[in-house]
């Protein structure tokens, strides 16, 4: 028995073990795990490597080392032949430096573009990370206004659990109906419904939360959470709009597009020139013929090596070009005046963003003073009527309805804050705002 008893100890921990978790924590493991981020950071690093690739090709020349070896052998021939066409082995060796000094009209754009990209991968990195807080604190926040609910649900079962128990014990005495005993019945199993619906609410926000940051569903969380001792909110409309103009990722993610099709509209533009290859090279040139040359004064050896300098300068222009890069020029300007489009249609919705979130917070933050006025006064009323009940003036029916209006003042002021902080959420996202920048506004 004394066995069994230290492996039943040593096994109940590993069931009843959990995380506790604060927002904080919540937040920092979802940068840490989310796999959404992760991808994005790969994306950064791969437009970085992009950026170097366009630098290297503004900078570095043309370098080829180049090697062949040619075996030449005569099948037949009459009459007077050409030595190059006797049997011989050739071999060649060059080392070439050469670069088009007019690319930089198109490669100097082109490493603009590449720059820009590495930037717009690190703003939508940004924006995934902003998003991901939002998500979280909006989850968060949900799952303690879901508590509340089950608390305040399991409370009324209680009430309405004594309420039915004395309908039954008045209809035994045949003081009521039994249709006031079916009413109280009804009122309890309506509400057991209701909790069995915010459980499995608060099963879906759980799931959730534990997927944005990044932790197995088999995980059991506990969520800790201090509520702040005031609430305060002192920003204006215009202040909130400003901010969010000035900060949204998603207008810099669009001013950035609009600068990478400038630079590509100078690319094409570029392209329209032609190729002026200025360059060096050296050779090493030798063959060896396989028979001697004769001459009437005997036998000569025609092998020979030969090695050479040669500059030059060369140009090609590919007329086609010039009509094919005009289009693409013209394509370019129509999509800067589409992305222009969507800079004022951005600013639009980010508007309405910050006008819906920013009445949502200051009706939240309206509902704090007004619900801790009817807590104050439901803590007073619920005193008195124990009180009276403690002196022999009054009755348990009267101690169970204030503690019901009290429990349901409590819950409504709960989610007043819950609410508040919310919206405050969203509304920080709204305006592109860091989750550690502005915990009051």
């Amino acid at each position: 028995m004394k066995r069994l008893t230290v492996i039943f100890f040593l096994i109940l921990p590993l069931n009843c073990y959990a995380i506790q978790l604060d927002l904080r924590t919540c937040i920092e493991m979802g940068k840490k795990y989310n796999p959404k981020i992760q991808a994005d950071m790969y994306t950064e690093l791969s437009k970085s490597e992009d950026a170097k690739y366009a630098l290297l090709e503004l900078l570095l020349p043309d370098i080829y080392i180049t090697r062949s070896r040619q075996e030449l052998s005569s099948v037949s021939a009459s009459g007077s032949v050409d030595v190059e066409y006797l049997d011989q082995i050739t071999d060649v060796t060059s080392f070439s430096i050469s670069k088009n000094i007019l690319a930089g009209f198109f490669e100097v754009p082109a490493y603009h573009r590449a720059k820009l990209e590495k930037k717009v991968a690190e703003y939508q990195r940004k924006l995934t990370v902003l998003r991901l807080v939002r998500d979280i604190s909006v989850t968060f926040y949900n799952i303690l206004k879901v508590d509340q609910d089950i608390k305040s649900l399991k409370d009324a079962i209680l009430h309405l659990q004594v309420n039915l128990d004395y309908a039954k014990a008045l209809f035994e005495k045949s003081l009521i109906s039994s249709t006031a005993v079916l009413n109280a019945r009804v009122d309890l199993e309506d509400v057991k419904q209701r909790l069995s619906i915010e459980k499995n609410k608060k099963i879906h926000y759980i799931n959730l939360l534990k997927t944005l940051i990044g932790i197995s569903h088999d995980e059991t969380i506990i969520l800790k959470h201090n509520q702040p001792k005031s609430y305060i909110f002192n920003k204006n409309f215009e202040e909130c709009l400003n901010y969010a103009f000035k900060h949204r990722l998603e207008l810099s993610i669009l001013e950035f597009r609009k600068k990478i099709y400038e630079d590509e509209k100078k690319m094409w533009l570029g392209r329209i020139l032609p190729t002026l290859d200025v360059g060096v090279s050296y050779n090493e040139y030798s063959r060896d013929y396989k028979e001697l040359g004769r001459t009437f004064g005997g036998y000569y050896d025609r092998d020979f090596d030969i090695s050479y300098w040669n500059a030059y300068i060369s140009m090609r222009w590919e007329l086609t070009s010039f009509p094919k890069n005009l289009v693409q020029v013209k394509r370019t300007k129509f999509d800067i005046k589409a992305l222009e489009k969507q800079i004022e249609d951005t600013k639009n919705s980010i508007r309405n963003e910050v006008r819906s979130y920013f009445l949502s917070v200051k009706e939240a933050l309206g509902r704090i003073s007004t619900t801790k006025i009817a807590l104050n006064a439901a803590q007073e009323n619920y005193n008195r009527a124990e009180e009276k009940f403690r002196l022999l003036i009054g009755s348990i029916s009267e101690v169970l309805d204030a503690q019901e209006r009290l429990t349901r003042a409590r819950a409504n002021y709960n989610q007043a804050i819950l609410d508040f902080q919310v919206s405050l959420a969203n509304l920080k996202f709204a305006m592109g705002m860091e989750a550690e920048e502005g915990e009051s506004l």
